[in-house]
C-alpha cells in the first residue's frame, strides 16, 4: 500500500495560531503534529509515504531527514505562490505513484483499517473508495447522503460546497483512487472534491463506512481540543 498525505496548504483558518509554521509542523506535547499522523501509519506497513508539499515545505523537510530517514518517504513541492489545489497535486506527483494509492489530508489523524479499506477499493474495482462517518459521530456539517441498498450497499450522493438537505455522513478523509482517473485529467488546478462529487454522481465509488473518531487542528478551536483528545493516543 501507498499513501499520499497532502500537507501543501496555506492553513489561513488556523494561520493566527501558524505564524510561520505549516499546519503539520504545529507542536502539541513538544511533537509536531505530523509525527502523530506517522505513528498512527506505522502499524500498517506502508511500503511508501508520499508527501505533497508546498507552503513552508522547507520545515517539513528538515524534519523528516532529522528523525524518519529510516521511512521510505517521497516528496513533490509545488509553489506555494501558485498553489494546484488538492486535485492538482495529485496530478503534479503521478510519476511516484502506484497504480492504486490512498490519500489522506496532512492535518488529520484518523482511525481506520487501512488495510481493510484498501482491500475493499480492490474487490469492488471502481474509480474511487471513500470512507464515511456517520454526521451523528462528528460536529462537522454532513456534506453526503447515504442510503442503504436491498444488496445492503451504501448508495451515496457527496457535494462539499453544496451538501445535499438531507445529507446524514462526512468525508471521513481517507479515499483510495486509481491512478488512471487522474491520467485523464487534462487541467492542472483542481480539487478533490470536485472529482469526488463527479465519480460519486456516476456510480464510480464505493464507500468505506467507519465507526471512530478522528482528530484534526483544521481550526483554533480543533487545535485545541486535539491538545486534550492527544492524550490518549
Amino acid at each position: 500500500m501507498q499513501i499520499v498525505l497532502l500537507c501543501g496548504g496555506l492553513g489561513t483558518r488556523i494561520s493566527k495560531i501558524a505564524k510561520n509554521d505549516p499546519k503539520g509542523m504545529l507542536e502539541i506535547k513538544n511533537r509536531p503534529f505530523i509525527s502523530y499522523i506517522l505513528r498512527s501509519l506505522e502499524t500498517y506497513s506502508f511500503k511508501n509515504i508520499h508527501f505533497c508539499l508546498g507552503y513552508k515545505s522547507d520545515k517539513y523537510l528538515a524534519y523528516l531527514t532529522e528523525y524518519y530517514s529510516h521511512l521510505n518517504f517521497t516528496y513533490t513541492v509545488e509553489d506555494s505562490n501558485r498553489l494546484l489545489g488538492t486535485g492538482g497535486a495529485i496530478k503534479n506527483c503521478l510519476n511516484l505513484l502506484d497504480k492504486n494509492f490512498i490519500i489522506q489530508y496532512g492535518d488529520t489523524i484518523l482511525e481506520i483499517d487501512y488495510k481493510k479499506f484498501f482491500k475493499l477499493h480492490l474487490q469492488k474495482n471502481k474509480s474511487m473508495t471513500m470512507s464515511i462517518l456517520n454526521s451523528s459521530k462528528s460536529h462537522e456539517t454532513p456534506n453526503l447522503f447515504c442510503k442503504e441498498s436491498f444488496e445492503g450497499n451504501l448508495s451515496c450522493i457527496y457535494n462539499k460546497k453544496k451538501p445535499p438537505l438531507n445529507a446524514n455522513f462526512i468525508d471521513y478523509g481517507a479515499i483510495v483512487f486509481k491512478k488512471e482517473i487522474f491520467e485523464k485529467i487534462e487541467k492542472k488546478i483542481f480539487d478533490l472534491s470536485d472529482l469526488q462529487e463527479e465519480l460519486t454522481l456516476k456510480n464510480e465509488c464505493n464507500f468505506y463506512e467507519v465507526d471512530n473518531k478522528y482528530i484534526e487542528i483544521g481550526n483554533p478551536l480543533s487545535f485545541e481540543n486535539a491538545k486534550t483528545e492527544l492524550d490518549d493516543f
